[in-house]
């Protein structure tokens, strides 16, 4: 399988930052060029629409985040060391000339080494650089457990979750402008968050002055760099064998557990997972073991803010469904798919996952099928994998047939000697020589890059050291902190307790003013209800009812009376009753407020409740005169 079509071939002039550069395709050399600067490459690379970028040893580029700078400017483009990696061991470029045959040994001139290089990548020979960003996590969580329940542990856990919520947004401020990438994952509490883990991809030196390491009586911010290598590198042999440059889909249910779902464009589930924590440097590192991202999707609309990032780094397309999937549809579609792969779902985050990434497949099944339809139809020679790709992106079935057709390379036979000569012995020593050398420079530009960090962080340690002796002493200052952070806690949850009083007064106006809520106002008593003569209320307790009060509940009824107390008296009265624990309400000193269309109901009920008491009484006053009436019949009789 031909992985390039057109490789830009690159070499570092000796002794000043200028380049020598060759592009090529399968057939034909396209451009000679030397002397030209970075950006001039990235022009060309750009013109010429380059899939991989060659070169002898990849920190001729310069370091680390150099070479990532420079690679961000052509997504499309591969990374290719030609002399090695550290896992499969190095070899200079005049050797590797060699043994392809392109060259009979000997130095090889700047431009011949560019050539030499382009040249290795279209005969399947060097290493695909992978690029890895540092990760560093921040941890903020409470310090002690909350306690078995009471009044005043609901005030601690309002107070700890709302401290945690806006040391959660002050450094999401920070980061946001200082246009540092993250991901931020957190708990819910009952009052504001219980915990946040920010996933930061940016080394831990990077963050210095921005967040700080904190210890208080309630709350921890720990700051946690994860160490991961930089770069990885892949033979291009090892695609081309395994063919594992398949692309994928990929679905994802972000949160505190993560899940992971990746399909080929035939449908089969290649990786079903789920995690804590998981980072998008983990994601990226499962996806480049399979293949390449094509699109990545969501079960929810809008889709998650990790997935825009991830199809963003990737260069990927987004799916999500035209409205979130209900819960019965998925259950249809997982049962379909774990019965026809024989997979085992394991948890609710890898089905979401699952559902996600077929859901996206479903969608874009009947085009894959007219893309093998119509290949087999044309009988060309195509890389059906990049047909599907580029028809998913848009391209129509025809020019992506076209674009993925694959040329016949001829690769050179390399020769094979039993044995080595004296001088050819003496050439591999100075070719392993030349490699060490190579290695022993990039290394030192990775000590000159260390250095200067070494030296930046040496004069932040002075500075905070001078600080520190201007500082009152520790005990003094660690008193005062906790006395503030203890005070602006409790000053913190009033201010929060006040802010959702005022949020639910304000709420009640406007469901007031809409006519979506009644107010109903409050008494002690049922004599100072009456007196009131409102003809609705609510009261704490019935009291006393003398012959006054009767006769003014029998003259003038009220419509109903909610009451705390229970009491079969007030029926009596042929009003309806509501008992207070059965509806719902917001108290206020002097009244409450209740929802319009639940409370019609309760009050259709209670009316219901008191015709069936009347009916009782009249049945009742039935039966006391039917054997009042018998009795005097019989009285007569014995007469």
């Amino acid at each position: 399988m031909q992985l390039y079509r057109i490789v830009l071939g690159i070499d570092r002039l000796p002794s000043y930052d200028k380049y020598s550069i060759v592009v090529m395709n399968t057939s034909d050399i396209l451009l000679r060029k030397e002397g030209l600067s970075k950006t001039e490459i990235l022009e060309i690379a750009q013109q010429y629409k380059v899939d991989a970028i060659a070169i002898d040893n990849i920190y001729e580029l310069g370091s680390e985040q150099e070479i990532k700078n420079f690679m961000s400017y052509i997504y499309r483009a591969d990374l290719i060391q030609i002399c090695g990696s550290p896992f499969h061991g190095f070899k200079s470029l005049s050797l590797i000339a060699k043994e392809l045959g392109l060259s009979k040994g000997g130095k090889l001139s700047s431009i011949k080494s560019a050539e030499v290089c382009a040249m290795a990548v279209l005969l399947g020979h060097g290493y695909i650089v992978k690029f890895y960003d540092p990760e560093t996590k921040v941890i903020i969580s409470r310090r002690r457990s909350f306690g078995s329940g009471g009044m005043s542990a609901n005030r601690y856990r309002r107070s700890i979750e709302g401290a945690i919520l806006n040391l959660t947004k002050i450094i999401q401020n920070r980061l946001k402008s200082k246009r540092i990438d993250y991901d931020l994952i957190f708990k819910k509490g009952s009052h504001g968050i219980d915990s946040a883990i920010f996933v930061i991809y940016s080394p831990r030196n990077q963050l210095t002055g921005i967040i700080r390491p904190m210890r208080t009586s309630s709350v921890n911010i720990r700051i946690v760099p994860i160490l991961s290598k930089s770069f990885d590198y892949i033979p291009i042999s090892h695609i081309e064998e395994k063919r594992k440059k398949k692309y994928l889909i990929i679905g994802i249910d972000p949160g505190t557990v993560c899940g992971i779902a990746i399909l080929d464009l035939n449908g089969k589930v290649l990786y079903l997972s789920s995690g804590r924590n998981i980072t998008r440097g983990e994601i990226t590192r499962i996806i480049i073991s399979l293949g390449k991202a094509l699109i990545f999707a969501s079960d929810v609309n809008p889709p998650p803010l990790m997935i825009s990032k991830l199809a963003a780094s990737h260069n990927a397309l987004i799916f999500s469904p035209e409205s979130s999937l209900k819960i019965d549809e998925k259950i249809s579609l997982l049962n379909k798919i774990t019965s026809e792969q024989n997979i085992i779902v394991r948890d609710s985050h890898q089905r979401d996952a699952l559902i996600a990434a077929l859901k996206a497949f479903m969608y874009y099944k009947n085009k894959l099928e007219q893309c093998v339809a119509h290949v087999k139809e044309s009988g060309v020679k195509v890389d059906i994998e990049e047909v599907k790709a580029l028809v998913i992106r848009g391209v129509s079935i025809k020019d992506a047939i076209s674009l993925s057709e694959l040329p016949q390379v001829e690769r050179k036979p390399l020769s094979i000697k039993k044995r080595m000569s004296e001088k050819e012995k003496i050439l591999l020593l100075k070719n392993k020589f030349n490699s060490i050398k190579l290695e022993r420079d990039a290394l030192l530009l990775k000590i000159k890059d260390l250095e200067s960090k070494i030296n930046e962080l040496e004069e932040k340690l002075l500075l905070a050291k001078r600080e520190i002796k201007q500082a009152p002493n520790d005990y003094e200052l660690d008193r005062r902190l906790k006395s503030l952070t203890d005070e602006i806690n409790k000053l913190r949850y009033e201010l929060e307790k006040e802010r959702d009083e005022k949020k639910d007064i304000i709420n009640n106006m406007i469901s007031l003013a809409n006519g979506n809520a009644i107010i109903i106002r409050k008494f002690s008593t049922l004599k100072e209800a009456i007196d009131s003569k409102i003809n609705r209320f609510v009261i704490k307790k019935v009291g006393e009812i003398n012959e006054e009060l009767k006769d003014k509940l029998l003259k003038s009824p009220p419509e109903f009376i909610i009451t705390q107390e229970v009491s079969n008296i007030l029926f009596d009265f042929n009003v309806p009753i509501i008992y207070l624990n059965e509806i719902n309400f917001k108290d206020y000193n002097d009244f409450i407020i209740i929802e319009r269309k639940l409370f019609e109901e309760i009050l259709e009920n209670s009316k219901k409740r008191l015709e069936e008491k009347n009916k009782e009484k009249t049945k009742k006053l039935i039966s006391l005169f039917e054997e009042y009436r018998k009795e005097r019949i019989k009285e007569f009789k014995k007469v």
